[in-house]
């Protein structure tokens, strides 16, 4: 069967649809509607931050008191925070023997009382948006933070000698929207390290981290 169309109504005062006018082969001039797919997220804005340099712990860390970093979505907050990418590359910072490999472990969590600690400022990706709702800091007090699921992991490079060397390592995770990491009032995403390094480990790495705050109609 052919292209076909469908006749509308003559114009009135009713809503206007945007079309294109196209010529076809059998119906002849007809109106191609326009379509433009849309997410169902109304975006109030997108935001960058790099945490800065992280040197990778002797000692493993708990992710509620300890840890690299900490994302939350503030008790109360109106808007939905969806995790968009997250950024780790790392080199030895100095001759060092590294017989282990930590995990560096993105977990999610709960939390009671309002973040505080150390806080980072992230840039607008449009300086056009408003300022972030939510909140990333390097420290954590005062939060009571609750672990629940464990999201994504990066393991550390080890090196066999301290004369050994290996070259810098990287990982990125750029999740689809239907995948993002959502966190809604209350909830959280920890960067902590799970596993013990080496003594003295002088192992560094970097994060960048991106994420999308929305409302849902």
């Amino acid at each position: 069967m052919g292209d076909q169309k469908i006749t509308l109504p003559p114009d009135s005062v009713g809503r206007s649809i945007h079309t294109r006018e196209r010529t076809v082969s059998g119906p002849g001039v007809v109106q191609e509607p326009y379509v433009i797919p849309i997410s169902v997220r109304v975006s109030s804005g997108i935001y960058l931050a790099h945490t800065g340099a992280h040197t990778v712990q002797a000692s493993a860390t708990n992710g509620t008191s300890t840890g690299f970093w900490w994302l939350y979505n503030p008790i109360g907050s109106a808007v939905i925070v969806a995790l968009r990418s997250v950024n780790l590359a790392s080199q030895l910072g100095s001759v060092l023997a590294t017989p282990t490999s930590p995990r560096i472990l993105l977990n999610a969590f709960t939390f009671t009382s309002a973040p505080s600690g150390t806080a980072v400022t992230p840039r607008k990706a449009d300086t056009a948006y408003a300022a972030a709702t939510a909140s990333i800091r390097t420290t954590q007090v005062t939060s009571v933070v609750t672990l629940t699921e464990p999201i994504w992991s990066w393991m550390i490079y080890a090196n066999e000698t301290a004369v050994g060397g290996n070259s810098p390592s990287g990982s990125t995770s750029a999740w689809k929207e239907d995948e993002q990491p959502v966190l809604a009032a209350g909830q959280g995403l920890v960067l902590y390290q799970p596993d013990a390094g080496t003594a003295s480990d002088t192992r560094r790495f970097i994060t960048n981290v991106a994420w999308s705050e929305y409302t849902v109609p």
